[in-house]
C-alpha cells in the first residue's frame, strides 16, 4: 500500500498494526507540513505581480490554481525529507 492509498479513518487506524500506524502518522504529518509551509509558498508564487494579459482566466483559474497548489504542496511534502516533518513524527510516535 502506498502512502497516497492509505485511508486515515478512525477505523483504519484502530485496526492497523504498529508499522502501518507509523506510516499513517507520517502521511498525516506530511500533509500538515505541506498545507502549512508549502501551500503558502505556492500561493505567493501564483500571486506574483508580473502577470500578463494572456492566460489569466478569472475565477475558474483561481479555483483550479488553488487546488493545484494544494496538490503540489502535498506532493512536495511527501517527496522531501525535511527535518520538521521528522521531528514532528518522532514526537508524535512517542504517543503511539
Amino acid at each position: 500500500m502506498s502512502m497516497t492509498d492509505m485511508q486515515l479513518t478512525p477505523t483504519a487506524v484502530a485496526t492497523a498494526g504498529p508499522q502501518q500506524r507509523r506510516a499513517m502518522l507520517r502521511q498525516a504529518v506530511d500533509e500538515v507540513v505541506g498545507a502549512t509551509f508549502y501551500a503558502p509558498l505556492m500561493k505567493m508564487a501564483r500571486d506574483n505581480p508580473f502577470k500578463g494579459e494572456i492566460g489569466h482566466g478569472g475565477r475558474g483559474e483561481e479555483i483550479f490554481g488553488a487546488q493545484l497548489d494544494m496538490e503540489l504542496a502535498r506532493r512536495a511534502s511527501h517527496a522531501s525529507n525535511n527535518t520538521l516533518s521528522e521531528a514532528i513524527a518522532r514526537r508524535l510516535e512517542k504517543a503511539l
